[in-house]
């Protein structure tokens, strides 16, 4: 499944919303009928730098509040100052752009893009509130370790890194446990604000006044202030039927840091002279953050042995198809991504088994509240498919790098919305973090739903800037089945992978090119998909998938709780990017351009479905790659996005560093900056058949 990104709107007040929901709705339908062409060049002063789309609802609507991304001319912040002046509010800052999101009205858009410190001007759909604060909620998913597990059926209060599930233990009085496992979203730029605990809970009977249930915190072993919990607050839950949340600010029970929820965060529920019993569903914490100072970090990459891994139980052949499995076992390298961090921008990732603790960081760009780590679950089957190490299937699914380690950079809400910006956000923060972390490939299931060139995409000018620094991007080519490839699988620097079915089995004589597969000549010219990995009928790790908006989307593709199938280039991508976390464990000198080389140079085309056209190089072969001897250098004869040029020279593709870039001499007039379209607003770029 090829994931896109949302157009919905959200506004301020019921009215607005609505005429955003209206022009949204209309600007759809233009876009997907070929009603409206976006704009290739300038347009007539004096909107030169302004989205026409934008330029007309500035006519039509000019008081209707819109939310764009601006492109600057320069290196200064004249032109958010102007917007800010113009009643406007600034929401993101897009350096890796030299651009910035916003929301104002239509009319201040349009006097803001006659300024001279603009370039561009345009729509960004937004899915997130207009404030800068971020919530989110985590569940404990394992008891503590400080004290002993006091409460009968404690399990059941962690079994579900989604919350409340039907499931209870409980506790009387005088009893006590501890809950752990909680998993911190962290968003850039931002600092802990305000802590809740959250108790799902309901009481047989009233307590008493002189009741009382205690929370304490601890971090690193260490406790922090006691918060009580009054009689009254359980009043509203006496009955199972009645069983709801209850949120107790334990703000003041210590000087709360991003790093406490990687340093052994606990929460202990003590239960003081009670009657009866207190049954508890989920313990989780609700977290909100605004713009602060908090640089604390303590995750290091992890470690793993060197050993066999036992394939007698493997029922997906994909792994077998690609040759994962023969570099997992050749010894004594025994490659199996260790060292190597992988970073997904996606949905998310739901803390599970087969993951672990290789999740470094959760970072999240994307400030619509989230009820979990991915309610959506695009994010975590993408995850599994790279690093799932087949702990919870007990070896029957395995990703193909299983002991590698993953950044998850979230870009959507729990209905899989998000926007461009979102995107060239986490890819920014990708980029300037990509040492401490030692992220070495990035995987972009996702496509743009408005065809441009590279030389416009401000999605391929993010992307080529991480490929120019060193990290691998591997992206999905699409699900259209046609030659038209979206942004950024149509930028010629990075691996863009197109899917095979491979019918179930290890061998490729009876594999096929999907025919859902985008593949063809860019709008520059350049062929597409680079190569093409397995992408029908993928099963993976995605637990309580009942519970998921995509699998409630799709019932049919559930095989049981745990585990859903899936068709699509967004599955294929995260085979190539595991692929290339085994390749760089092996030679972590290799450049992306000689990673890119040795992936197409190994490719297999030994097979009767094989077409150049449609499925590139070949087919992935691990096993050839990791074991081939070119160091040669794909790329050599391409030119940068032009909005990366410093003038009449494009920028060296081999040696671009993001502060000789000159932005004065960059020609924005072209640039359409349309939002891109995400799957919960239509399913027509994704493939869920056989």
């Amino acid at each position: 499944m090829n994931q896109s990104i949302s157009q919905s709107k959200q506004s301020k007040s019921q009215a607005v919303n609505w005429g955003r929901q209206a022009f949204n709705l209309l600007l759809t339908l233009a876009l997907v009928l070929g009603l409206l062409v976006p704009a290739s060049g300038p347009v007539s002063a004096p909107l030169a730098h302004l989205h026409p789309l934008l330029a007309q609802l500035a006519a039509e609507s000019p008081e209707q509040t819109v939310a764009v991304i601006v492109q600057k001319a320069e290196a200064s912040d004249r032109a958010e100052k102007l917007a800010a002046q113009l009643g406007g509010t600034v929401t993101t800052d897009l350096h890796i752009i030299n651009a910035f999101a916003a929301e104002m009205t239509a009319s201040a858009a349009r006097t803001l893009a006659a300024d001279p410190s603009v370039r561009w001007v345009s729509l960004d759909s937004p899915v997130k509130q207009t404030d800068t604060t971020a919530q989110f909620t985590t569940w404990a998913t394992v008891l503590g370790t400080v004290n002993g597990a006091g409460f009968t059926d404690a399990t059941a209060i962690v079994d579900s890194a989604l919350g409340p599930n039907g499931a209870f233990g409980y506790g009387g009085g005088g009893r006590k446990s501890a809950f752990a496992g909680f998993a911190a979203e962290v968003t850039p730029g931002n600092a802990i604000q305000k802590v809740e605990a959250v108790l799902h809970a309901y009481v047989p009977a009233p307590l008493r006044n002189n009741s009382l249930v205690r929370l304490k915190v601890f971090v690193a072993g260490v406790a922090g202030n006691k918060r009580t919990v009054s009689a009254s607050a359980f009043s509203p839950h006496v009955g199972a039927a009645n069983a709801g949340t209850i949120y107790v600010d334990i703000t003041g029970a210590r000087a709360w840091q991003w790093a406490d929820f990687d340093n052994g965060l606990e929460l202990v529920i003590e239960h003081g002279p009670i009657r009866g019993h207190v049954y508890y569903d989920a313990i989780g914490l609700r977290v909100t953050s605004a713009p602060g100072v908090d640089t604390t970090d303590n995750v290091a990459p992890t470690s793993l042995p060197k050993a066999a891994i036992d394939t007698s139980k493997l029922l997906n052949a994909y792994n077998g198809a690609v040759r994962a499995t023969e570099v997992w076992n050749e010894a004594p390298a025994y490659l199996q991504g260790q060292g190597v961090t992988v970073a997904l921008v996606d949905s998310g990732t739901v803390k599970n088994r087969d993951i672990g603790g290789r999740v470094l960081k959760n970072i999240n760009f994307n400030s619509s509240y989230h009820g979990s780590a991915d309610r959506y679950g695009h994010g975590t089957f993408v995850a599994a498919i790279i690093a799932g190490d087949g702990k919870h299937s007990h070896g029957q699914y395995i990703g193909i790098a299983p002991k590698t380690d993953l950044i998850n950079a979230r870009v959507s809400d729990d209905q899989g919305m998000a926007t461009e910006s979102d995107v060239v956000s986490a890819l920014q923060w990708l980029h300037e973090n990509k040492s401490r972390y030692n992220i070495r490939v990035v995987n972009l299931s996702l496509n743009s739903s408005v065809a441009e060139s590279y030389h416009t995409s401000p999605l391929d000018a993010a992307v080529e800037i991480l490929w120019f620094n060193g990290i691998v991007v591997v992206v999905s080519a699409g699900n259209n089945g046609t030659a038209t490839l979206y942004p950024p699988a149509n930028d010629p620097f990075v691996i863009t992978v197109g899917a095979t079915n491979d019918m179930g089995t290890v061998g490729l004589s009876d594999d096929i090119v999907a025919p859902f597969s985008a593949y063809g000549l860019t709008e520059s010219g350049f062929a597409k998909p680079d190569l093409v990995a397995p992408g029908t009928n993928i099963v993976a790790l995605l637990p309580e998938n009942n519970r998921l908006t995509m699998s409630k989307n799709r019932p049919e593709n559930r095989v049981d709780d745990n585990y859903f199938r899936m068709s699509g280039t967004s599955m294929s991508a995260p085979m190539v990017s595991g692929a290339v976390a085994l390749l760089l464990q092996d030679e972590p000198n290799l450049t992306p351009d000689q990673v890119k080389y040795r992936l197409l140079a190994t490719a297999n085309t030994n097979w009767p479905g094989y077409e150049a056209t449609k499925a590139g190089a070949g087919t992935l072969d691990i096993y050839a790659a990791v074991y081939g001897a070119t160091t040669e250098n794909a790329n050599s004869d391409l030119i940068a996005s032009q909005l990366l040029w410093t003038g009449s020279d494009p920028v060296t593709w081999g040696s671009v560093n993001w502060n000789s870039v000159n932005w004065n001499s960059v020609n924005w007039n072209s640039v359409n900056w349309n939002s891109v379209n995400w799957n919960s607003v239509n399913w027509n770029s994704d493939y869920w058949g056989p």
